[in-house]
């Protein structure tokens, strides 16, 4: 089962050189980036709005998998969904 975030909430990453998440603040605790279990890229719509996004399904310390993505165009990081 998981939980798709629909409003995108904003989340804290510590990043490596290659700008893959290392760690991330999430319930409201540093948690550090045991796997990145996979990453794709999004880049659509360049015609209207450009959408340019590098999504990262990771597994946390905890035992926690969830999906972010760092938005390349808005220059944040965000959470779009939490497995349980």
């Amino acid at each position: 089962m998981n939980r798709l975030s629909l409003e995108l909430p904003r989340v804290q990453v510590e990043e490596s050189v290659a700008h893959e998440p290392l760690a991330l603040l999430y319930d409201g605790k540093w948690r550090r980036v045991v796997c990145v279990l996979c990453r794709w890229r999004v880049a659509q719509e360049w015609w209207k709005r450009p959408v340019e996004r590098d999504y990262f399904r990771v597994s946390l310390e905890g035992g926690f998998i969830c999906e972010v993505f760092c938005d390349v165009v808005q220059g944040c990081w965000r959470l779009q969904r939490v497995y349980d």
